[in-house]
């Protein structure tokens, strides 16, 4: 079979020049490679939903060198980075990956190792506990017990994947590219630059279409900007989510502090200024505090709309229920036909459609899956697509 099956974990909104260098030096790097993309689906890490949806973003993998796509569910793809990273080294694991291979700004893997290392201690858990309980956020408080490391946000996501493999004691080699030309935030730097930079230009309502259009076009491959351009009308933010969001704190307030990541107090705060405030905007500084960052409170939102509860977080974060696959190219296709022949299959619970879940799932991984269906269709109200079946297949 193929010498290097390599992970790669994305979010891909949207796919730009910055993640096709990141296929292109893992095909210079490995040879003989197969690519396998854990993806977050229709909602970002950030807490977010995706600028487009799931099966869009699949094609544009695919067209750009990826060879599997996996999606990572909505209860992993909204929550902090530790389970974000866990998960997806898990389901990395579940096909059998070689190698992950990650962006950094530092580009430093033995250091990187270093700090996981330490980071694993009980020492240094209780260094982060006392700055938490400070009042200290957490990527701060985690910077202070490691004695003020200043940290990149793709450095912090690798330390994360790196805690994942020693935590889950996986044999995956990690390997580190260095994150080119543009950090998490920045703007155009020689036809690269950020996805926060291009959602910035894409999502500026005062702006035509063809002025934003433009502005993006060489920074990102032909083929997403096609698909882009196709999806303009339906983009997505949080704040077009408000009303649902405001509807569902109101009706079940007394049942939000058992949402997943909600500090005490915090639900009064929501229903309070949710009845107050009609824009979304308001809302949403009105309840932001220093203890709170911008990405948490916009996850903690995410997950009052879905009911993701610290309970349902609890069955899921050690774990996955189910490898729910995309798509796939011809490639793809010979590799998942020849996991097929492995003795422990049935373990690996992949999905390649809705037929025959009662076969391969047990009843709480049932639930756990329809629970993922739910949010791609509460995704649907506000960002109408058709559910074109998966996975997709791309013919070579």
């Amino acid at each position: 079979m193929f010498k290097n099956v390599v992970g790669l974990i994305v979010e891909y909104n949207p796919f730009h020049n910055g993640h096709l260098h990141h296929i292109q030096e893992i095909d210079r790097l490995f040879e003989d490679n197969i690519k396998i993309a854990v993806m977050s689906g229709d909602y970002v890490q950030r807490g977010e939903p995706s600028l487009i949806n799931k099966f869009e973003k699949t094609k544009i993998a695919l067209s750009q060198g990826v060879d599997i796509v996996i999606e990572l569910p909505a209860f992993y793809s909204t929550q902090s980075a530790e389970i974000f990273a866990k998960s997806s080294v898990n389901l990395l694991n579940k096909l059998s990956c070689s190698h992950i291979v990650f962006g950094s700004e530092s580009n430093d893997l033995g250091k990187l190792k270093r700090i996981a290392t330490i980071s694993l201690t009980k020492e240094f858990e209780l260094s982060l506990r006392g700055f938490l309980a400070e009042g200290f956020s957490y990527p701060t408080a985690f910077s202070k017990a490691l004695f003020d490391e200043k940290l990149g946000s793709n450095d912090i996501l690798a330390l994360e994947y790196l805690r994942a493999i020693k935590t889950i004691n996986s044999k995956i080699e990690a390997y580190c590219i260095k994150r080119e030309k543009t950090g998490y935030y920045d703007d155009e730097k020689e036809n690269f630059s950020s996805a926060t930079y291009i959602r910035k230009i894409l999502l500026d309502y005062n702006k035509k279409k063809e002025d934003k259009l433009n502005k993006i076009k060489n920074l990102v491959p032909k083929f997403s900007y096609k698909i882009l351009e196709e999806n303009f009308v339906v983009f997505s933010c949080l704040s077009d989510f408000y009303d649902l969001i405001k509807y569902n704190i109101i009706k079940n307030h007394s049942e939000l502090k058992n949402i997943q990541d909600l500090e005490i107090g915090l639900e009064n705060r929501l229903y309070k200024y949710s009845l107050e405030n009609l824009s979304f905007e308001d809302f949403f500084n009105e309840v932001l505090t220093k203890r709170i960052t911008i990405s948490r409170l916009q996850r903690i939102l995410l997950h009052s709309l879905f009911g993701l509860t610290e309970n349902i977080t609890d069955k899921i974060k050690n774990k996955v229920p189910f490898v729910k696959i995309l798509g796939f190219s011809a490639r793809g296709q010979k590799y998942l036909n020849y996991l097929k022949k492995s003795e422990n299959y049935s373990e690996r619970k992949i999905l390649t459609s809705n037929r025959n879940l009662k076969e391969i799932l047990n009843e709480e991984d049932i639930e756990l899956f329809n629970f993922n269906e739910l949010c791609s269709q509460i995704y649907c109200i506000k960002s109408n697509y058709i559910n074109i079946g998966y996975p997709i297949i791309k013919k070579d």
